[in-house]
């Protein structure tokens, strides 16, 4: 594993959103392997060693995503587990009724990613909207049982995931997906019919209970906090991390999202960052503080 980071910040004029941002980061990665991370979420400190682990050991799959635990308010804090399945079979039928991956956790080969046309402008779903055309192409999911990342959410979120907009969204994708024959009509009504009333007609007190009723207790694991334990140094391949950032972001949150990153057991070769717009000069010198801890560009 290397021993520094090269840190490149890519800046777009202005804001194009987080599929496009995740597109030209994707672009800009130098290597095949690329995991994805958000600009206010926390890995786990063996994150990424974890999903290197199952390249090397099943080097025909193509994505490795994990389960994800949320919080509000401190890290510690943490109110349910988002688990996923684990197995290529399962995800994909998983798939078939909401998406199977925890955006925020994957690692992917870049060739995948490309071959199925990269990341694509669509409304709060571009992960989702990816994932299926990857499956469309016969790529193999895995993810580990393990939560990988300490995920920011509130009440926000449950608003953000609600309304006209956002259900036209989740149409759209179920309506590709019966289409192009991956879903049924029974399937398809079942899907829309579900998402109009967790999205349209529920009033937000009531999807935020819908959330937290789907998600798992947390439990933590036996002898402390996951990757505190010292790790046999062995051959992994190398990998770039893709972020974006813009000018909405909390500086402190992007700051501490940086930090679990550069603290991995297997550490990135390169951080790719696409400044999303104009940024404040906050937000620029935690940019700055990490061009010098990473010593490379």
């Amino acid at each position: 594993m290397p021993e520094t980071i090269a840190f490149r910040a890519v800046y777009l004029p202005e804001n194009r959103g987080l599929g496009n941002a995740l597109r030209v980061a994707v672009e800009h990665c130098s290597n095949e392997l690329i995991a994805r991370m958000d600009s206010d979420d926390l890995s786990a400190p063996d994150r990424f060693r974890k999903q290197l682990d199952v390249f090397v050991q099943a080097p025909d799959t193509d994505i490795v995503g994990g389960s994800i635990t949320e919080f509000v308010g401190a890290p510690d804090h943490i109110t349910g587990v988002r688990a996923v399945e684990t197995t290529d079979g399962t995800i994909k039928a998983d798939m078939k009724k909401r998406c199977a991956m925890n955006h925020v956790s994957v690692m992917y080969k870049k060739s995948a990613v490309l071959a199925a046309g990269g990341y694509l402008d669509w409304f709060w779903n571009e992960d989702y909207y990816l994932w299926i055309r990857m499956m469309e192409r016969g790529c193999r999911f895995a993810n580990v049982p393990e939560p990988l990342v300490n995920v920011r959410t509130g009440a926000d979120m449950s608003k953000r995931r609600g309304g006209w907009k956002y259900f036209r969204s989740e149409r759209g994708l179920q309506k590709y997906m019966l289409d192009h024959r991956m879903i049924g009509l029974p399937r398809y009504l079942y899907n829309v019919a579900a998402r109009f009333f967790g999205e349209v007609l529920a009033p937000n007190w009531v999807r935020t209970l819908l959330f937290r009723l789907i998600r798992k207790e947390y439990a933590p694991e036996p002898g402390g906090e996951a990757g505190s334990q010292p790790q046999e140094p062995r051959d992994l391949p190398p990998f770039s991390v893709a972020m974006s950032v813009y000018g909405k972001d909390d500086p402190q949150w992007f700051d501490l999202a940086l930090d679990s990153v550069v603290r991995q057991t297997a550490k990135p070769a390169e951080i790719v960052l696409v400044v999303d717009g104009p940024v404040p000069d906050e937000v620029r010198d935690v940019i700055t503080k990490y061009e010098a801890i990473c010593g490379g560009k």
